[in-house]
């Protein structure tokens, strides 16, 4: 098994192999978090499945975690990592002073320890925290002081007795209500190599409590303050010079805020957008859902459950395992999940997304109407969280929860899905285009950014709406068609064996959708010499013939490494050896269409200049200007015939159903399977040959899935969304 080198000094073996006496327990601890930051994604899922493995409560959600665990060494990074998450903390003082504390925070503790001495009137405590927003994807920082005034009041003596006296003496006691800590990753290792469970109060970082996310701007923070003081207001010396030095911060705080420009000196669409903005209201924020709570009820009410499936029983966690139908008995849940599953990817939330897609597939796959949530959480990788959203999806009269609804009611999130909608713009991109650019729509990508853009993104901005169009089942039928033809053209003599250059529509097309967002097509010979460098004499010949008019991208790395299945390299970067194959990304357009309205026109204007009068070139560009077809998104992918069920399994399947079946082939074989081959990781990256013995592309798809262990269904069951 491939291990990086982070994770790979917590075990010299895989801890799925050792004794259940031989390895840690973390079945006593509290809900635990792994942060993914510095983490690659498979350092990140080997992590989560150790700590499964060890009966750790693990939790996807940062709000329900008592222990975080992260690379992070600073307590302001901690707290940054958890604020750019949604969770807004403030540090909890240990028993032992810290070596050199702030010089503010020193005179706030002094104040207080007076006032515990004197048992005098509770006063307000500002924690004036200058610590920047995350800055994430290029987002510019917002931060406003006031967002980090809060007023907290002083502990009572006997409670500040009980919070010095409730240290982490022991790692398995849960934490108090509302309080996280932060760990080092490093206690995680340790652990592993101890094979128990160590205290992992050495490793704290960060200890804080959860406290509500300040929603006030300064001014409300300031007059309250103001409000307050005044009729505190004390005549001793030592309460005059406090307030003398609040005075004057809060007088600087006045000034910075009245510093900031006016709409007038922004940019015009940016004070327009802000000012409708406002008028709006509340921009990306909706409360999360209610956490689902068991009643008697439920159970003295007599439902027969339908019989759980096999793998309900056997609690198989991975989708490659499992048929999931196009259209399974739960599908109105499953969109309200994925617009949800959306609006995380939209915030840059990984762990949220993987969480949500390892759900809908699981539910995608029961063959049953959910009646009660006690069925969706008997289902591998449903929590509770998932079945209070069924509890809210049943009781609501639409069929809808409000969470997957900020997706079309939000502002922010409306507007990030736009642009995320572009071709060759991604999330991070799309907060780049809100944020950093503050582009509200896409006639502000047109006029004030077209010349930042990428070819592709030009392109994707160009045809926006067509792209979005779906393609028949019968247009994407021709489309295969015309680049089969002109497949077996490029090559002269290639039908020798009576089949020629095979070609092979794979992606939605195959999973059975009436309507595809685009098409793929893989194309084969059993000839190598056919394959090899293929795609680049296909483009040229529809492009010749006028079906491809935009190429996105064009990849030869199969032919540049003579057609050989990808090596095997245990450092290679997380998604960048998904796919490997020869491939041309394209824009296509049928060229035909009926042009004798245009014609008659002409002839009826005698002062307009007729196309013959062109050179060629403008001719073709002034047809194309008038052609009414719409532009398509096509992939053609060129696979040799010796791994071509690799090919084709690789490009069949939803997105989780891919991400299962490489995850399963590296923990079950120590495997890496990919589209170009199967090679192992402990053998120096030997290839692993599936198919030999394969007559067809459909029998050889079959023999990989069968070697691999997951079991052959087809590609109309693999649809986990």
């Amino acid at each position: 098994m491939e291990h990086s080198p982070s994770i790979s000094r917590a075990s010299t073996e895989d801890p799925d192999d050792e004794l259940p006496g031989k390895r840690p327990s973390f079945a006593g601890f509290p809900p635990i978090f792994v942060l993914p930051t510095h983490l690659t994604l498979d350092e990140l899922h080997q992590v989560e499945e150790t700590l499964a493995d060890c009966r750790a409560p693990l939790t996807y959600d940062v709000s329900e975690a008592k222990l975080v665990l992260g690379k992070v060494s600073q307590k302001k990074r901690a707290a940054l990592e958890l604020r750019s998450r949604g969770l807004w903390t403030e540090e909890v003082s240990n028993s032992t002073p810290s070596p050199e504390p702030p010089v503010k925070r020193r005179r706030l503790e002094r104040g207080v320890e007076k006032q515990l001495k004197t048992r005098t009137e509770e006063s307000e405590v500002i924690n004036l925290d200058t610590e920047s927003e995350n800055e994430v994807d290029g987002e510019t920082s917002h931060h406003v002081p006031a967002k980090h005034l809060r007023k907290a009041k002083s502990p009572s003596p006997a409670a500040a007795s009980t919070t010095s006296c409730a240290t982490t003496s022991s790692s398995l006691a849960l934490a108090p209500a509302g309080e996280v800590k932060v760990v080092k990753l490093e206690w995680f290792h340790e652990c592993m190599e101890a094979r128990k469970s160590l205290s992992p109060a050495p490793y704290v970082v960060y200890r804080a409590r959860v406290i509500p996310r300040p929603e006030n701007l300064m001014v409300t923070a300031v007059t309250r303050f103001d409000s307050r003081s005044v009729s505190s207001a004390s005549p001793s010396p030592t309460r005059t010079s406090k307030d003398t030095d609040a005075k004057r911060i809060l007088d600087r705080a006045r000034e910075d805020a009245a510093s900031k420009p006016s709409p007038s000196f922004m940019k015009p669409h940016v004070a327009t957008r802000r000012s409708r903005e406002r008028e709006d209201g509340r921009q990306s924020q909706w409360q999360p859902p209610k956490l689902y709570r068991q009643t008697t009820s439920e159970h003295d009410a007599a439902v027969p459950l339908p019989p759980a499936p096999d793998w309900v029983k056997n609690n198989i966690t991975y989708a490659c395992m499992r048929s999931a139908p196009l259209h399974p008995p739960n599908e109105r849940f499953i969109e309200q999940l994925i617009k949800i599953r959306k609006a995380r990817e939209l915030t840059l939330d990984e762990i949220g997304v993987r969480a949500y897609s390892t759900s809908i597939a699981a539910i995608a796959a029961y063959p049953y109407e959910f009646r009660t949530p006690m069925e969706v959480l008997s289902l591998p990788g449903c929590d509770t969280k998932i079945a209070s959203l069924f509890a809210e999806f049943k009781e609501s009269p639409d069929g809808t929860v409000a969470a997957a609804r900020v997706l079309d009611t939000d502002p922010v999130l409306r507007t990030l899905h736009t642009f995320y909608n572009i071709w060759g713009v991604g999330a991070k991109t799309a907060r780049d285009f809100y944020y950093l650019r503050e582009w509200r729509d896409l006639d502000d990508v047109i006029e004030h950014g077209w010349d930042t853009l990428s070819r592709v993104q030009q392109i994707g901005v160009k045809y926006y709406d067509e792209f979005g169009q779906g393609i028949p089942r019968a247009e994407v039928e021709e489309i295969g068609r015309i680049i089969h033809r002109h497949a077996n053209r490029v090559r002269p003599g290639c039908e020798y064996d009576g089949r020629g250059v095979e070609c092979i529509i794979v992606g939605g097309y195959r999973r059975g959708k009436d309507v595809s967002g685009d098409v793929d097509l893989v194309l084969s010979h059993r000839n190598e010499t056919v394959t090899k460098n293929l795609v680049v004499d296909v483009v040229r010949s529809l492009e010749e013939e006028g079906w491809i008019t935009h190429t996105l991208s064009l990849h030869m790395t199969t032919s540049h490494r003579d057609q050989q299945t990808l090596p095997f390299r245990g450092d290679d970067p997380p998604g960048q050896t998904f796919d490997t194959l020869d491939k041309a990304l394209v824009v296509w357009q049928d060229p035909h269409y009926d042009d004798n309205d245009n014609d008659n026109d002409n002839d009826h204007n005698p002062n307009t200049e007729t196309e013959t009068d062109l050179p060629p070139e403008d001719q073709a560009r002034a047809k194309r200007r008038r052609n009414p077809n719409p532009h398509r998104r096509v992939d053609i992918i060129i696979s040799p015939w010796r791994t071509v069920g690799c090919a084709v399994l690789g490009w069949s399947g939803d997105t989780t159903f891919e991400r299962d079946l490489r995850r399963y082939a590296r923990k079950a074989h120590r495997w890496k399977f990919d589209s170009s081959g199967v090679r192992e990781r402990t053998s120096g990256g030997q290839v692993i040959d599936l198919e030999r013995g394969g007559a067809t592309w459909e029998e050889r798809e079959k023999l990989v899935m069968e070697g691999l262990g997951v079991g052959w269904r087809p590609a109309t069951e693999r649809c986990t969304r």
